[in-house]
């Protein structure tokens, strides 16, 4: 197997794709070694440093772990699944979505919480159809599954909306208290939509010191807002670890009237 080139991407970044490429089709399942750097200097026709910082970036993503004296192995993580579809919704429990997919999932999940108050920005204030500088509640949110920190979202609501309700104070990080919708149904306030946007981006310094990222690893990006009709209750911006989230989304698409179901 010989690197191109003529397409103008790095040897190295070629080789790394490669072994990319073998571990998600299987070949190198989790928790098996990988080919040495010499091996792959031999299969690709680079030099042994090329090969060598080819595994490196693997170990940077956070792909492979190196074991001193034994080789590189393919890191024995575990994926999460997100729901794309399907996932806000006024349930009996009420509770917030990433508890429901934990125990779909199976994962140990906890949940840290910081909670303030502030003055709006002018983005945080248009989102949530405010004047710049009124009072909204803020709580930061550190979500990790099995020890490691996996997400971290910052939540804003109005405080004239919430003032002097008993939604007053956003929830802190305790498994099983109630998601958005379940807090504002507790007030007489019903959300009847949720608008998100995702976005594949480089951490900030804050993001990956939250995460615990290393370098080359991106985040999923979203910004959430939940509605009551017009009324914009909640807004949030979240980072999600790339390589350890998958987004599964399940699309209906209705058969034409009078074609067999």
């Amino acid at each position: 197997m010989a690197i191109n080139e003529q397409s103008g991407v790095k040897p190295s970044v070629q080789v790394a794709s490669g072994i990319r490429d073998d571990i998600a089709s299987g070949k190198y399942p989790k928790g098996s070694r990988i080919p040495s750097a010499r091996e792959l200097a031999d299969t690709y026709g680079v030099a042994l440093t090329t090969a060598f910082k080819a595994v490196e970036k693997l170990r940077e993503e956070g792909l492979v772990e190196t074991r001193r004296g034994k080789g590189s192995f393919v890191s024995a993580r575990t994926e999460l699944f997100r729901q794309g579809t399907r996932r806000y919704a006024r349930t009996p429990a009420g509770h917030a979505p990433n508890m429901t997919e934990a125990n779909a999932g199976g994962w140990r999940d906890e949940v840290k919480a910081e909670r303030w108050r502030e003055q709006a920005s002018a983005a945080i204030a248009e989102r949530l159809q405010i004047a710049p500088g009124d009072d909204v509640t803020v709580a930061r949110y550190t979500w990790f599954v099995d020890d490691a920190p996996i997400q971290v979202g910052t939540q804003y609501e109005p405080l004239a909306l919430v003032r002097g309700t008993a939604i007053e104070e956003p929830v802190d990080g305790t498994r099983g208290n109630p998601g958005v919708i379940a807090r504002y149904d507790s007030i007489g306030i019903y959300v009847d939509r949720v608008e998100e946007r995702t976005r594949a981006r480089m951490p900030t310094p804050e993001e990956s010191r939250i995460l615990q990222i290393k370098s080359g690893v991106p985040v999923l990006f979203l910004t959430r807002t939940h509605y009551a009709g017009d009324t914009a209750v909640e807004t949030a911006d979240i980072a999600i670890r790339g390589d350890r989230m998958v987004i599964n989304a399940i699309h209906e698409v209705p058969v034409p009237e009078g074609k067999p179901q």
